[in-house]
Parts: structure tokens; sequence; C-alpha cells
């Protein structure tokens, strides 16, 4: 039989433990989650990287945030609030600065030589150098708290090639031939790692709603900048968390299972071969996101994808919840895993292993990817997001992305593709399920709008892969905050 329902939307918890729907509203009424804690950053010291012309525009933008930003002219206010600005009355209730001993400028001529370069992994291959090299420089001296990345047009049309494929790539488990492209965003961060300061990309766009990007370069020729207090939200918002604050977390009920949300991706090596590695995504509620490496994993012979081996599923979750032991002080009660491909018969018994040996008598194993299933409401607008369809008790379909009653509208600009759930181990009820995935789509510190389509251990099984391949040796940093 099939159950169609809607699951509210869900809250988060903001300063003071107030909790509100959306992001943005919680943070005007409420500011951060953090605040008033003292492992939360009473000020937000920003590095600044870039060309002369793009610091410039670095500083003004900071400064135009710092003053608040008009909301845009919308008849869905709720959708476009203004920004409210930074300071200890901002959105962070704390000061963001960036003097100028934090910010270095790259040189004309050496901006030039890396142009000259013959070929685009080359040019890439000197702009991660340069940069990196600057990026050492400011975390030698007087490290800020993140490094903001502010690129040059010229650098950036010279090193982002897109191809239809590039993007396919990075989802887990892809089994089409690498692209030629070398991913520069990836490579970056994968090179700055080790100077243990987070980096911020930003396009000369995002400072300056006039400057115009080639649409070669661009994955969808349909994407536009967005409003200047939206572009505030977004950026800022990421600034803070990589600076060690933390804007939000997931609404939590003491009677509830302390729980560890733990994704598994699999990637490609940088050498092009049909080598996989497997790497675990680990989140608790509070949105603390820790990464770990995995071995080798073998392509299966049924389904074509990379698989543990039960010995490395055993190994690489076992390292996960020590890794939370340590971060808490006990393991937790409750373990959610998450993967965008099927679990193999390997996969179930070296993962119920580890949750054995550790006496952990809860474990949820999930199978997600985006569903061909679409559903129809009368009207012009597609179905709320939060609707669920279970067809049996461990299968049903959710919808993450669908118009929001907070917002009165659909956000989107496609009809939107609800998301497949298969419990390959279930622990606990298929809708209690579908309430943590729709939660965990709105802890993604890069976008403040809160209508994410995929939870943040998919999301950052995308971005994990794509830096890990250039991460040599073991010189990788364990915190999200440096893949995202």
């Amino acid at each position: 039989m099939i159950r169609v329902s809607h699951i509210e939307e869900p809250e988060l918890e903001f300063g003071g433990g107030v909790r509100h729907v959306d992001v943005r509203f919680g943070l005007i009424d409420n500011g951060p989650f953090d605040a008033g804690l003292e492992t939360r950053p009473n000020e937000v010291r920003v590095g600044i990287i870039g060309s002369a012309e793009t610091i410039d525009l670095a500083n003004t933008w900071l400064e135009r945030c710092k003053a608040g930003i008009e909301a845009k002219a919308s008849k869905q206010p709720n959708l476009f609030p203004a920004f409210p600005g930074l300071g200890e009355d901002g959105a962070f209730r704390c000061l963001f600065s960036s003097p100028d001993r934090l910010q270095r400028t790259l040189r004309q001529k050496d901006l030039a030589d890396v142009l000259a370069r013959p070929s685009q992994p080359e040019i890439v291959h000197a702009a991660v150098e340069l940069i990196a090299s600057e990026v050492k420089e400011l975390a030698d001296e007087t490290p800020p708290n993140v490094i903001l990345i502010a690129l040059p047009i010229e650098l950036v049309t010279a090193v982002y090639v897109l191809t239809e494929r590039q993007a396919d790539d990075q989802v887990s488990g892809a089994d089409s031939e690498p692209s030629k492209p070398t991913n520069f965003h990836g490579a970056l961060k994968a090179a700055c790692m080790r100077y243990r300061t987070p980096i911020q990309l930003v396009w000369p766009s995002t400072l300056d709603a006039s400057a115009k990007i080639p649409r070669k370069i661009k994955k969808d020729r349909n994407v536009r900048v967005q409003d200047e207090a939206t572009r505030a939200w977004n950026l800022t918002t990421a600034l803070y968390y990589k600076a060690g604050g933390l804007p939000w977390r997931l609404k939590r009920d003491p009677r509830e299972l302390r729980t560890s949300y733990v994704g598994i991706s699999f990637f490609r090596s940088s050498s092009g071969d049909s080598v996989h590695t497997s790497t675990a995504q680990m989140f608790d509620e509070r949105g603390e996101g820790l990464i770990l490496r995995g071995g080798r994993a073998a392509e299966d012979s049924e389904d074509r994808r990379p698989h543990l081996t039960a010995e490395d599923a055993y190994d690489l979750l076992t390292r996960s919840l020590g890794t939370f032991r340590r971060q808490h002080g006990h393991y937790p009660a409750r373990v959610v895993m998450h993967k965008t491909s099927n679990f193999n018969a390997d996969e179930i018994d070296g993962f119920n292993r580890a949750l054995d040996e550790l006496d952990i008598d809860y474990g949820d194993y999930i199978y997600m990817a985006k569903s061909f299933i679409r559903l129809y409401r009368l009207g012009i607008y597609p179905p709320l997001r939060g609707t669920l369809i279970k067809f049996e008790p461990t299968q049903a379909v959710l919808y993450t992305k669908g118009s929001v009653e907070f917002f009165r509208t659909y956000p989107g600009l496609y009809v939107p593709k609800p998301v497949l759930l298969r419990a390959q181990r279930l622990g606990q009820p298929m809708t209690h399920i579908a309430e943590e995935t729709l939660a965990l789509s709105k802890m993604n510190w890069n976008n403040t709008q809160f209508d994410g389509g995929m939870p943040v251990t998919v999301v950052a099984a995308q971005q994990v892969g794509e830096i890990l391949k250039y991460v040599e040796g073991d010189e990788f940093a364990p915190r999200y905050s440096f893949y995202m």
C-alpha cells in the first residue's frame, strides 16, 4: 500500500537554544547557536589574497556587509530577507575584520606567468603553487581564522573549464572516465590543508554583481548572480563556520538516542586509474563534520560500483566511531549510515561487526539516490518540501525540494526530483529516517536558503572526494570546514 504524508519543516537551534525553521531569521532574532560560549570566535579575522583589484573589491564588500544590506524587492519577503550587518548586534554577534597585515597581493607579473602556461592543467598547477605560497605566508606570520581567496576574473576564466561530465565525476561511485581538466578548487584546497587555515574561494561576481563571467565556464547558463543580501548571508555564514563558529545545529530532543551520521563515499585517484578510495564523512547534531580516509575499494562484478571489503568496512566505521568518542567522551547510542550506492553483503557484515563490538544496538543503513518518481498536486506549484511517499516499511521517496510554506512559493527553477530512501538495516521507523534526512539537508553552511536537496553527509561526499584525490600522503585535515 502506498501512503502519502507530509513532514513539517524541521526546526534548527540558534542562540539560547531558541528554534526557528529558517536559518536567516533564526540568526537575526537570536544570533548563532554558540553565542555566549567560550569556544566560539569573538572576532573573525579574515585574510584576503587576490589581485590589487579583487582585494579592493573584497574590502569594499566586507564594509558593505558590516553596515547591513537591504532586502531585495520581492513579493516573497521571507525568501529574500535583508542582511542585518556584522558586529555585536549583527547576524553572528561578533566582529569581522581584515587588517592590512592579513592581506597579500598577487603580483601582475606572477599572474601573467601563470596565464602564459600552454594548457589548463599547467595553468592550474602554477596557480595553485602561487596562491598556496601566499596562504603559507599568512599562516606562518599572524594566522587569520579563515582566508578569502578573491580570484581575478582572468584567472577564473583560465582555470575553470567545465565539461558536461565533470560534475558527474564528483558523485560517489561514478563509473565514467575522469574529466581531463584539472579541478582547480580541489587542487587548491588540497595544497593549502597543510597550513591548517581554512580557505574560501570567491569569484568576482560574488563581490561585484556587474562582473561578467564567460558562459563557457558556467555549468548552467540559466544561473544568475544572487541578490546582494543573499550573497552576504551565504558568504559570511561560510566564513563564520570556517573560523570555528557554529551558526546553528539540529534540534535535539534529550529523550532521543545520541546519534552519529556517517556518509560513505568513493573517489578516483588523480592519476586517472580505476582505483577507488573510500572516505567517511561523520556529523553529529551540532554539525561537527569530521573526515576519515579509508583504503582502496574494489569494483563489484554485479553492479559495477565500488564497494568495501568486510574488513575495510569494519576498519572505516571503527575508526569513525573512535573519532566520535574522542570528541564527545563516549560512543553514540545509534549510527545512521548514508550511501549513494547499494550496501553489499560484505559492507553490511563489516559495519555490523563494528557496531556489535562496541555494543551499539541501533544502526540504520540508508541507500539514497535521486528518484524518477513524480508526484503532482493541483495548481501551479510542485509538491510541498517534506512530502513523503512510503511504499513499504523499508522504502520511501522524500521531497527535499519543493514548495515551501514559509517562503510561500517554490524557490527552484526546475521540477524538483525527490530522493529515494531504501533501508538495508532499519533501527527506526522510515518516517523518522525521512525526518532526519530532511533536517540534515539544512546543515549546509555554504547556503542559507534551507531547501537543500541532499543531506550534508551526501553533499560532503561530492566535495571531499574532489579534494582528497589531490592530497599527498597523510597531510589532510580532519575537519569538514577545509572541504566546503
